[in-house]
């Protein structure tokens, strides 16, 4: 990656995350897991995190690898081009504890850049929701499980990326807090469920789905 003055950065995104990316966001993940575990006594088994556009094409996509490997899945890369190919699953032997089901909330400039990952992510998360697995060490096939007999439906069912809507950037929160029009934290979150509830991948590009993403969060 180089710096190439107001454009922010120039990436061929088809290789990210990168290698290094994947080292860090293995690191950061297990050290997530493990002070959760020395503060609460048990492993998490849900957690949320935002995806960036300009910091992924800065970092070759570390906060995506450590979704990924908090989810128990790993890149895998074409050894002459660098290019990420797809994922192998790592096995509960491997990690050594349990899967943690990840919701990512993506801004809009990554949605538009980095729709390869997204579709990265997505395959990943729907991959581990059918593995032969118990739900104490996979809690993503025991929320899709249940989430196909709620919805009916198996995209949202496995959706885990969400983002605003096609077009539309940011969280909605600017205008709100600017204007006054707002009394307590349920209004912020209330406007942060609509303005965020899109779903992407598994060949969908934003569905409306507030239920869904609320009962994500």
């Amino acid at each position: 990656m180089l710096p190439t003055g107001k454009n922010f950065y120039s990436v061929d995104t088809r290789t990210v995350p990168t290698p290094t990316a994947w080292d860090l966001g293995w690191k950061s993940a297990s050290r997530v897991i493990d002070t959760y575990v020395q503060e609460h006594g048990v492993y998490p088994r849900h957690m949320a995190l935002s995806a960036w556009g300009t910091a992924n094409m800065r970092t070759g996509g570390d906060d995506i690898c450590q979704m990924l490997a908090l989810l128990g899945a790993k890149p895998h890369w074409d050894g002459v081009s660098g290019k990420v190919t797809g994922f192998d699953i790592l096995p509960i032997s491997v990690l050594g504890r349990p899967r943690v089901d990840v919701v990512l909330r993506v801004s809009g400039f990554f949605r538009d850049a980095f729709q390869n990952v997204i579709d990265l992510v997505d395959s990943a998360v729907r991959r581990i929701a059918t593995l032969d697995e118990s739900y104490d060490d996979n809690p993503i096939k025991q929320k899709y499980d249940r989430d196909i007999q709620k919805y009916q439906d198996a995209t949202l069912a496995g959706a885990r990326v969400f983002g605003s809507a096609p077009g539309a950037y940011g969280a909605g929160m600017q205008g709100l807090i600017d204007s006054g029009h707002w009394q307590h934290d349920g209004d912020l979150a209330e406007t942060y469920i609509k303005w965020g509830a899109f779903v992407y991948g598994n060949g969908v590009y934003g569905q409306y789905a507030d239920s869904v993403f609320s009962d994500r969060l």
